[in-house]
């Protein structure tokens, strides 16, 4: 139990290094897919994520909050984002899609809806 005026730690960001998805994926592929998995569900993203990969069309307000959200658990778990800009559009980090495409065959997808990429 702490008490007024006890130090009881500090929580700090700085100097944490945020992994990339495709060099995650090469290192630890299970990991990384579970990882992933997790910051999808956690967010709600999937469709977020599918929007994304048809380059942007139709992407939501709700889609934002999705993101926002699988983004922040996947830097919790040190990872960068799960979205890049190429060329001012949006895109899929490097790596990504390999690890969604991954995902059923580990078991990490089931009873969710299947991918549209």
């Amino acid at each position: 139990m702490a008490y007024e005026g006890e130090p009881i730690g500090v929580r700090s960001k700085e100097g944490v290094a945020l992994r990339a998805w495709d060099s995650a994926a090469l290192e630890d592929p299970d990991t990384a897919a579970a990882d992933l998995a997790h910051a999808v569900l956690f967010g709600r993203a999937q469709a977020a994520l599918e929007a994304v990969a048809a380059g942007g069309v139709g992407l939501t307000v709700d889609h934002a909050r999705a993101l926002h959200f699988a983004n922040e658990m996947a830097e919790l778990r040190h990872y960068g984002p799960l979205i890049a800009v190429v060329d001012g559009l949006p895109a899929l980090a490097p790596g990504v899609r390999q690890l969604i495409d991954g995902l059923p065959g580990r078991g990490l997808w089931d009873g969710q809806p299947a991918w549209q990429l």
